[in-house]
């Protein structure tokens, strides 16, 4: 099963928000769309719903990720520009800030392209 429209509907199904924090497939609902924090499952264990094949690669993600990291270095020197505070500190708002936000943009990005494609395609 490679469409959404093979005995799926969208009405009651997840949103992007929900299927991309809670990785909710959008043919069935189940937890099934990650299989690392942002990349595809192969398929949709639950109902066989293929996500592999619409993993955005290359510079797609070139385009989520650089507007980003420009946005948080400057963010960084702004922080550091207007407050001043220690290494340390810069550490604990970073270190783990970065990463999540990354996550949670190409978790979100990734979703609705998939959604767009599955609903293109149907």
């Amino acid at each position: 099963m490679t469409q959404l429209a093979e005995g799926h509907h969208t009405k009651g199904q997840p949103g992007i928000p929900q299927a991309a924090l809670f990785g909710l497939c959008p043919g069935c609902g189940a937890r099934t769309l990650w299989e690392t924090p942002a990349a595809f499952a192969p398929e949709c264990s639950a109902c066989g719903l293929e996500f592999a094949r619409f993993e955005p690669q290359g510079r797609m993600q070139f385009l989520i990720v650089l507007p980003l990291t420009i946005a948080l270095i400057a963010a960084a020197l702004w922080l550091d520009e207007t407050f001043r505070p220690p290494l340390w500190a810069q550490a604990l708002i970073w270190v783990p800030l970065v990463p999540l936000t990354m996550t949670a943009a190409l978790r979100l990005v990734k979703t609705t392209l998939l959604m767009v494609m599955l609903r293109r395609n149907s």
